[in-house]
């Protein structure tokens, strides 16, 4: 509910302080990042786990309706489980994405859909001792919406609908395991709900 709040306040805004959306020939910087932190206790066992993310990232727009974009990312966790062995997850790659913005260039709000494909490639250690490699495809179909605060900057927020994603696990002394998932809503390529924030360094011709 609360999301959706967001999304018709951002909505309300722009019909009344419009800023120009990023126009063809625009170049943008910016990213996303997060951190988590919890843990499951059963009586006197408490297992404790973390997990971060960044994706720097960097595109353009070649036309007034079309996005592409690249993002470097990279992902980790730690779990430290009744053992008190600490399970560390490293994993770095890229993404490439494209989206399709409705709407004229002097809307300040517009929605968007996009297909997403990237890949991460790491390992996992226990106790610092390598344990496996580590590596994910994953490809999806999202939607969003942009919002144009100012003339350069833009925020960004993305919701997954229809996604595939592969992981492959190779043990150091083993056999490998492979585990696919495809289905509406899936979680590839972070979490189902992610807001970035880009900033315009170079302004197509429309914006200057």
């Amino acid at each position: 509910m609360k999301k959706i709040l967001f999304i018709l306040a951002l909505t309300t805004a722009a019909t009344t302080h419009a800023q120009n959306f990023p126009q063809k020939g625009s170049w943008y910087i910016g990213g996303t990042g997060g951190f988590s932190s919890g843990s499951t206790k059963q009586d006197t066992l408490v297992v404790k786990r973390n997990s971060w993310s960044f994706s720097p990232e960097f595109g353009t727009f070649l036309t007034d309706h079309i996005q592409l974009g690249f993002a470097l990312t990279t992902t980790g966790g730690t779990n430290i489980p009744h053992s008190g062995l600490k399970v560390n997850s490293l994993q770095f790659g890229g993404n490439v994405y494209s989206r399709y913005f409705f709407g004229e260039s002097d809307r300040a709000f517009k929605p968007f859909v996009g297909i997403n494909v990237g890949y991460l490639a790491g390992l996992n250690r226990i106790a610092g001792t390598k344990t496996s490699d580590i590596g994910t495809f994953n490809a999806n179909l999202n939607a969003g919406f942009g919002y144009a605060i100012s003339p350069r900057i833009t925020i960004i927020g993305s919701v997954g609908m229809l996604g595939f994603n592969s992981n492959r696990a190779q043990p150091v002394n083993g056999t490998a395991t492979v585990t696919n998932d495809f289905g509406f809503n899936v979680n590839t390529l972070g979490n189902r709900f992610t807001i970035g924030m880009y900033y315009t360094i170079c302004q197509g011709k429309e914006n200057k």
